[in-house]
Order: C-alpha cells, then structure tokens, then sequence
C-alpha cells in the first residue's frame, strides 16, 4: 500500500495549479531493515519515485542513491549520496568510515567503523536504524507535507533535541511542512517553530484541541513548567511547594493507586512567583484552560482555620476561577498541619520533649507557620526523601488523612477521572 496521498488542486506562488502532496512515514527502528532481501536498484528507486515507502527500507534506498550517483543518472550526482552520509556522520560523530554496501548475498546494508571496530548497522542499537530511516524517507519524498509518527521512538533524549532541530532546518530549508505524532517530552518541550495539538480519545470519540501558541510561553518562560508536564497528563495538579508534591505524590501513586491506575495524574509545583504573576494578571492562565480542562490548583491559607483565607490567597483564587480553572483553598493554614500526628512524631526520631512539642503545634491555633512554631524547640520538619520515606512507612491508609483532603480527591478528582474515562 503506498503512503502518499495528493491533497489539490492549490495554486502555488508562480499561479500554477499543483497538488499537495503528503508522505506519511512509519519509523522503522529495525524491524523492515532486518527483513533483508535483494532488490535491484531500478526496482527500489521506483519505489522511491511513487514514495511507496512501506515497501523499501532506507538501505536499499541509500543504496540506489549510491548506486545512480556513481553514474550521475535519474538525477542524482555523487554529491546526493555524500550529502546523506554527512548528516549521518553529522549526529552519530563517533562513526567513521561508513559506506552504503552490498553482503555477500548481494543484500543492501550500511557498514562504519566506531571506536576501531569495523560493524554491521544490523549489530547497532534502534537508535541509528530509525534515524536513518527517517533522514532519507523525509528528505527524498519530494512531499510539501510529512507526517512522522512518533519519530522519537528508540531515540535517545540528546539525539531528539537534535533530530527536531534537523526537522526544523528541513522545514525551512526545503519548504516541508511536518506533522508529527508524539509523546516526546523532548519535542513538546521544543515550542520554537510549532504548533501544537492535543489530541483526546474518550470512549471512542477522537477531540482536536489547538493548544494556544501563548500557552507553551506562559508554563516555560512564566511558570517554569515544561508543556509536556501538562498536556501529556490526563489531569493536573498543582501545588504550592516541593512539600505539597511529596504529600500528594503519595496519596495519588500509593493509597488511590487503583484508583488512578487508568489515567495520568501530574502533580506540578507552581511556586509563589507564578501566583504573585496570577494575582496581578501578569501571568494569563487562561490560555491554559481550553488544552487542560482538568486542572486543580491548591493555594495555602496563610491564616489560622478560624480566620477567613490571606488576601492575597483570596486574591489567587479569584483569578484562576476567572479564568475558568479551579482551586482550593486550604482549610488549614499550610500542609505540615495535614500530615498525620505520626509522621511529625517519628520525624523526632524518639525524643519525647521534641514530640510533645510537635503535638502541642499540631492541636494549637495555627496562629503562624508550622516551620516558623518549630523552630524554638529544634523540632524536625520532614522534607524531600525523608518526608517521602516517612510517609511510605506510616500513611498507609485513607483512613488518617484529613477529611478535607480527602474530600478533595474523592469529590474532585475521582469525577474528573470517571468523566475522563466515560464513567459516568
């Protein structure tokens, strides 16, 4: 079956009437390269002509090339094939030497040196395979339009960096216009030069959500977020500081486990820059809204239970509920007061004046901050590993969580996953 569809008539810049025409590439990290077969030159280059590319793999391609350029026919010049051995050695430096060549059974393959040994591609790693695969697919489809489908795939994370900017470069270079299906942190991260799309499948039914082009500055250069921590979850939590994360880290991945099991849940400290940002409208969420519906945001109190939330928490709130996102604000006045009375007394590892002292802080007015109260008797606050440790030890049940956490979960967030799921 050919991959290549003619999307026309369209007028191009010279008033000419021409079709569109698109190339959909299926990388190969090896398995069409190990169906090794003889195939004549005449024979691939047809192939490569109707861009009937699911039927050739890039070395019998290459080898056509370098079969047409030693003879400067079908229009293919020496230069054709150097350029393509060039890009390669230009993203795998360490191998040398490497020539399009022919085995002994006369099947087409690519041999290199690297670190002194002279090699097979069919002994390389995924990697190399699908690079190249992909690098001479797309630069000889002749296509205005590629569509790759998850091209990261076998790549590792610096080999993508460079392989999006190569597409960019191609892009520009030879007027192709890619379309690319991903998961890649790596290239959702990549915002300069793109357009992005969220794609969602609920039970069946396929949405297209255009991600605005704004949204991708505010997480990275606003919020200090990486898109990819958004818009490649199911849902969004995000929190006030590290702590928050370690806290509701565990709640989500150990006692909901089977309750999330089914959906992606990040959990993505904000920090208080970002709310000052909010507050003063510095910083537009809302373009974050129409790509990542189910967003939460927790704020701190700042003030005691009995006393009405901070001003500027009240403020926060207002601000993202405008733009019509949803946040909580915490009964308590920050999330030491919810940790169980366990883990704030294990954390003093068995001195009991500092326990009782963690324990008259927990059941007092909360007037000021836990970390500001505990500083008189050398109390130990838990953070980072050891809170996390403490936490796997001794929160082992929904029962010892406040019941306005777990009302949060159990109200909010359980619904949006049955919502996401199409439970309901």
């Amino acid at each position: 079956m050919k991959s290549t569809k003619e999307f026309g008539p369209v007028v191009t810049p010279t008033g000419k009437n021409e079709s569109v025409k698109s190339v959909l590439i299926f990388p190969d990290a090896g398995a069409r390269l190990l169906n090794r077969q003889h195939r004549t030159p005449r024979w691939v280059y047809e192939q490569v002509e109707t861009r009937n590319f699911g039927a050739v793999n890039a070395l019998e391609i290459l080898h056509s090339i370098k079969y047409y350029s030693e003879r400067n026919e079908n229009g293919f010049t020496p230069e054709s094939y150097t350029s393509l051995i060039d890009e390669i050695k230009f993203y795998f430096p360490d191998l040398t030497n490497i020539v399009s060549d022919r085995t002994d059974t006369d099947i087409s393959t690519l041999v290199y040196e690297e670190y002194g040994r002279r090699l097979d591609i069919l002994y390389s790693g995924t990697g190399l395979k699908h690079f190249i695969d992909v690098l001479i697919k797309t630069t000889l489809s002749k296509a205005n339009i590629v569509l790759l489908d998850e091209p990261e795939m076998g790549l590792h994370p610096d080999l993508q960096r460079q392989f999006i900017e190569y597409l960019v470069k191609l892009s520009k270079e030879k007027q192709i216009q890619f379309f690319i299906s991903t998961h890649s942190p790596i290239f959702l991260n990549y915002s300069d030069d793109f357009s992005f799309y969220r794609i969602t499948n609920r039970q069946g039914v396929r949405d297209v959500q255009t991600i605005p082009s704004d949204a991708t500055h505010t997480l990275l250069s606003d919020f200090g977020i990486r898109p990819s921590d958004i818009f490649n979850q199911d849902m969004c939590l995000l929190v006030e500081g590290a702590s928050e994360v370690v806290f509701f880290e565990h709640l989500i991945r150990t006692l909901y486990q089977s309750d999330f099991e089914k959906v992606g849940v990040g959990i993505i400290q904000y920090g208080g820059g970002a709310a000052d940002g909010i507050i003063s409208g510095d910083i537009d969420v809302s373009n974050i809204t129409p790509t990542q519906k189910y967003t939460f945001w927790i704020r701190d109190r700042d003030e005691k239970p009995t006393s009405l939330p901070a001003t500027e928490a009240t403020k926060f709130k207002n601000a993202l509920e405008k733009a019509g996102l949803t946040c909580h604000i915490l009964g308590k006045r920050e999330i030491e007061y919810y940790y169980p009375e366990i883990i704030h007394c294990k954390a003093q590892q068995g001195d009991s004046s500092k326990e009782g002292a963690t324990k008259a802080i927990l059941v007092g007015g909360q007037e000021i901050k836990y970390r500001e109260a505990a500083k008189p008797a050398h109390i130990c606050v838990p953070t980072g590993k050891y809170l996390r440790r403490l936490l796997n030890d001794y929160m082992t049940s929904k029962d010892q969580l406040d019941s306005e956490i777990r009302e949060l979960i159990e109200n909010t967030l359980i619904p949006w996953k049955k919502e996401i799921l199409g439970e309901t």
